[in-house]
């Protein structure tokens, strides 16, 4: 399936930088900490891990979403970042594990996402700059003046990490809420070498 969105969306960083695109995921607006990964595979796994609560997540690598999304590689039972941010999002998957696309999966979850950005460029600004307060505002969001969107984005404090301390805490709503016993696959599975710490 082919959901791709020509909707035009804005991504701006607190300290006034601003990168336009298109819709990817969700439509609408979005904030939180925009931080970066460099991984070439497992963007599912980085959407779906907990550690990535309420942040706006870079993929640097350019090409996402082309092995689509399964049911079997999740890090937890859902996606947790606030936004997504890609360079050049697949059309459609092309791999046998495949269910579904990565953007199906964006929309489900509510996470507002924005594709066709220079990702290393961006990359490279949060590197030397830090982590910073950001949004992305797509549909009617994408209309407002950049001064609106740059002043929603400095000024929020009413999302989760926000702040140094963060004013919420994060731990209890993506922790598992029951127990979990990891055992081997095999109990005459072979033990690491000796050089492994």
């Amino acid at each position: 399936m082919n959901s791709l969105s020509n909707l035009p969306a804005v991504l701006v960083l607190e300290d006034g930088r601003i990168f336009r695109g298109r819709s990817y995921g969700a439509v609408g607006t979005t904030l939180g900490e925009a931080v970066f990964t460099t991984g070439m595979t497992g963007y599912q796994e980085t959407l779906t891990d907990p550690s990535y609560a309420h942040q706006i997540i870079v993929q640097t690598f350019p090409h996402i979403g082309n092995t689509g999304v399964n049911s079997e590689d999740p890090e937890s039972t859902r996606m947790w970042a606030a936004g997504y941010v890609v360079r050049d999002a697949a059309r459609r998957p092309s791999n046998w594990r495949s269910e579904r696309t990565l953007d199906e999966d964006l929309v489900e979850y509510g996470i507002v996402g924005i594709q066709g950005v220079d990702t290393r460029a961006l990359t490279r600004h949060l590197r030397d700059a830090g982590a910073m307060k950001s949004g992305i505002f797509s549909g009617d969001d994408a209309a407002k003046s950049d001064a609106e969107r740059w002043n929603w984005s400095r000024r929020s404090r009413r999302w989760p990490g926000a702040t140094s301390p963060p004013r919420s805490r994060l731990t209890p709503p993506t922790s598992s809420s029951r127990p979990t016993t990891a055992t081997p696959a095999s109990p005459s599975a072979p033990s690491p070498p000796s050089t492994w710490a």
